[in-house]
């Protein structure tokens, strides 16, 4: 069992930082995969600023970000791949629904000290295997990705923590990612 308190029982937040941080990969990934949505919000809430060479790699790398949701618990984990073509900076959710969702292409930029991964914005192609460009706003992946833009913060180096956006109106859906 992990010695990280969850976060809304601890009143240091640096303390709890460096104990996340002293974690092995997949020690923070079993802490991740065990918080509710309440936890999510304090994290986001409590979010560091974050840049966008965070979460990318070198040119052409797909760097692979392990995902947990607050979503039902048959759809909660996914995975977000990022990659810098061209100065463009793109990524795909890699989730078992795909096949009726889609693989919600989305782009990638800096808004302050926040991330942004926007569904509205796609990048003209793809990386060899990705799934083909699939706009957001059809299809059941319009109940998904329709609209959205995730807001993301850093938690500590390597994991992140995101809140929905929907038409630019935040939604009560939270997201962690895991830099793998």
């Amino acid at each position: 069992m992990s010695s990280v308190p969850l976060p809304t029982l601890t009143h240091d937040l640096p303390a709890f930082r460096a104990a996340l941080a002293a974690l092995t990969p997949d020690e923070q990934a079993n802490f991740m995969h065990g918080l509710p949505k309440r936890e999510m919000r304090k994290l986001f809430d409590e979010g560091l600023s974050l840049t966008l060479a965070e979460m990318i790699g070198g040119e052409g790398e797909i760097i692979r970000h392990e995902g947990q949701n607050d979503l039902l618990p048959f759809f909660d984990r996914f995975e977000k791949h990022t990659v810098l073509r061209g100065g463009v900076v793109q990524g795909i959710n890699v989730q078992k629904f795909a096949w009726a969702t889609g693989p919600g292409h989305f782009s990638v930029r800096q808004e302050g000290g926040e991330v942004w991964f926007d569904y509205t914005r796609l990048a003209e192609s793809v990386p060899t295997g990705w799934p083909a460009l699939v706009a957001n706003n059809v299809g059941i992946g319009r109940l998904v990705y329709g609209g959205m833009i995730d807001h993301v913060r850093k938690v500590v180096d390597r994991m992140v923590v995101g809140k929905v956006f929907r038409a630019g109106k935040p939604e009560e859906h939270y997201f962690m990612l895991l830099r793998r």
